[in-house]
């Protein structure tokens, strides 16, 4: 298993398209989060808000989860290297968890450098605002938590389309109905019952809990309970190619 992780490092490392996503995501921070005046620029009021930061990178994610995850699978199995990869000592799961990891990793990678505006906004704010420590890395947690979602949620459409362009149309919108959908729908209703449902299934409200500093068990344990979710579903599509 940690053969495979490793390898599909070096293999996200070698990819153009990984640094083109990549550079287009850090130049789009720093461009609405650091250089351009707007109301999201971290240091347009003398009061820094890092929440603004943490409400609109999901969005970023959105587009840019589904533009790593979409080479997945889906180059395996065009090519028929999958077959090769199942003759090795591995099971099918071994196999999509270490390309789960593998992509977390480098979502993550890709995240950690956002960590230079909060080094760099903490000596900015030095003699005019305090920065909560806390509420960042509680807000960090959270979106370690969203990015392992939405990851979760790109896998199978990964396994089971063949085109990456339709992976990665598909794949977005499933991320946004999940994170931002479900959230608006809940307003529709009458009912505080269904209301709370709706809402609890969404991963938005459980994200925002975070950014504001809460952290509940239930909260972690609806993304853990959601991926493994997923993940079940992501196995089953695989095998069911298998059998094909």
């Amino acid at each position: 298993m940690f053969t495979l992780f490793f390898k599909e490092i070096k293999i996200f490392f070698i990819s153009p398209i990984v640094y083109v996503v990549l550079s287009a995501y850090w130049s789009l921070n720093s461009i609405i989060f650091i250089i351009v005046e707007n109301d999201y620029n971290l240091f347009h009021n003398k009061f820094i808000d890092f929440n603004l930061f943490f409400s609109i990178t999901p969005w970023f994610l959105i587009i840019l989860i589904p533009a790593i995850v979409m080479r997945l699978f889906s180059e395996e199995l065009n090519s028929g290297r999958i077959e090769l990869i199942l003759t090795k000592p591995l099971s099918v799961s071994n196999i999509i968890w270490s390309k789960y990891f593998a992509s977390l990793f480098l979502i993550l990678v890709s995240v950690i450098p956002t960590i230079i505006y909060i080094i760099y906004a903490s000596q900015f704010a030095k003699d005019n605002t305090e920065i909560e420590k806390e509420l960042i890395l509680s807000s960090y947690l959270g979106l370690f938590l969203l990015c392992s979602n939405l990851i979760s949620i790109c896998i199978p459409v990964s396994i089971a389309f063949r085109n990456q362009i339709t992976i990665f149309i598909f794949s977005s919108f499933l991320c946004f109905c999940q994170f931002y959908l479900f959230d608006q729908i809940g307003n529709f209703t009458n009912s505080n019952y269904f209301f709370e449902i709706i809402l609890n299934i969404g991963s938005k409200y459980h994200y925002e809990n975070f950014i504001n500093g809460i952290i509940t068990i239930r909260d972690i344990g609806y993304f853990f309970g959601f991926n493994l979710i997923l993940m079940s579903v992501s196995l089953y599509i695989f095998n069911k190619h298998l059998n094909e």
